[in-house]
């Protein structure tokens, strides 16, 4: 869709200091991943944690095809089963009892914009075992040890967006009847966003040791704030896809949720959660350019500046890890790097297309 708004040489002056923050990060960020991946394409402390999972569909993204591949390789040897599923071992230890179809969804989605189609389709077969076949939503277990069927959002927002990118329609369609069950049932909003569903419907009734993984509430610090974002972000694309523009106006409602929130939302020191909040802006910028989107990615440039260490890396500075090790620091880098270069795309083509209608 084409950009009509029109901005002033002050916009134009904000939107270009925020290009080039974000391209320094961008390389800084990059630099510090390049560092940590062996000849072999092994990352460094893969014997300890998968943090890995991202860098193909990273590296890739920014234009490091070579060293993507080398990964993706090596994941291919080393942590893959021959049907795509992940190893017994670290490599599936962390996404046993959270987040199971996560992991799994992002080295398809990275081995498809590599083109490695025959590793993309064995995984996104795996991946879609993980999906609830009435409700849409992924399963928040893996099968051998899941106790009942709770679907969350974040990892049912990547499933969509890496069956969109994959042409995989089908599941895209149940991934958005599942947003579409989700929203309508919700009973607080905007104060708590209930983000979880099951069999019986929205899981409202949420017991303190679940929470966090819950309910979103956007009066208090200490949130997973990242819902809104990743959810904006499927559904901007889903809108993009198939044409529904309800789908895109859902986004953005989603995106409004940030506007209520406390200002510990921006707390990086506490919490990282936030951080997907300028994909979510960055994929609905895209499709239905707005002057809230465009403050939203000049706060979260803000935010990753702030946030990113002297190394280049970004660090999970969470009360849920309160002492992360390297490995979750490149874990978090990539997915950090992933987030500015698609925000700096996004900027940029908005601010290049409106550079014939600015106003002094």
């Amino acid at each position: 869709m084409g950009v009509t708004a029109t901005m002033s040489t002050a916009d134009n002056a904000r939107i270009d200091e925020a290009l080039g923050e974000l391209r320094r990060m961008r390389d800084r960020g990059v630099a510090y991943l390049l560092e940590r991946i062996a000849d072999n394409g092994e990352p460094v402390y893969a014997d300890r944690h998968n943090g890995y999972y991202r860098l193909p569909w990273t590296l890739a993204h920014v234009g490091r095809r070579e060293e993507a591949a080398r990964v993706l390789d090596w994941i291919e040897r080393s942590v893959l089963t021959e049907t795509g599923d992940l190893r017994p071992g670290p490599a599936r230890a962390s996404w046993t009892t959270v987040a199971a179809s996560y992991p799994l969804s992002i080295i398809a989605h990275g081995a498809w914009v590599l083109e490695r189609y025959d590793t993309a389709r064995a995984v996104a077969d795996t991946v879609d075992t993980f999906q609830d076949p009435v409700t849409g939503g992924a399963y928040w277990e893996r099968p051998e040890i899941r106790t009942d069927a709770r679907q969350l959002l974040f990892p049912t927002a990547q499933l969509g967006l890496t069956a969109l990118t994959m042409g995989r329609a089908e599941t895209a369609d149940r991934v958005f009847g599942w947003f579409e069950t989700l929203l309508a049932a919700q009973p607080e909003l905007p104060r708590r966003f209930y983000v979880g569903q099951s069999a019986g419907g929205l899981i409202t009734d949420v017991p303190d040791a679940q929470r966090y993984n819950l309910v979103v509430d956007f009066a208090l610090p200490r949130q997973a704030f990242h819902n809104p974002g990743i959810g904006a972000a499927f559904l901007a694309r889903y809108a993009a896809s198939s044409g529904n523009r309800a789908a895109t106006e859902t986004a953005r409602s989603l995106l409004g949720l940030y506007d209520g929130a406390t200002d510990a939302l921006y707390d990086f020191t506490e919490s990282t959660g936030v951080c997907k909040l300028g994909f979510g802006a960055a994929m609905v910028l895209d499709n239905a350019p707005g002057d809230a989107l465009v403050r939203h990615l000049l706060r979260m440039t803000a935010w990753y500046r702030d946030a990113q260490r002297a190394d280049g890396s970004w660090a999970p500075r969470t009360f849920l890890r309160p002492d992360p090790q390297e490995w979750h620091a490149v874990e978090k880098t990539a997915e950090h790097v992933l987030w500015v270069a698609t925000m700096l795309v996004a900027l940029s083509t908005y601010r290049h297309c409106n550079q014939g209608r600015t106003e002094s």
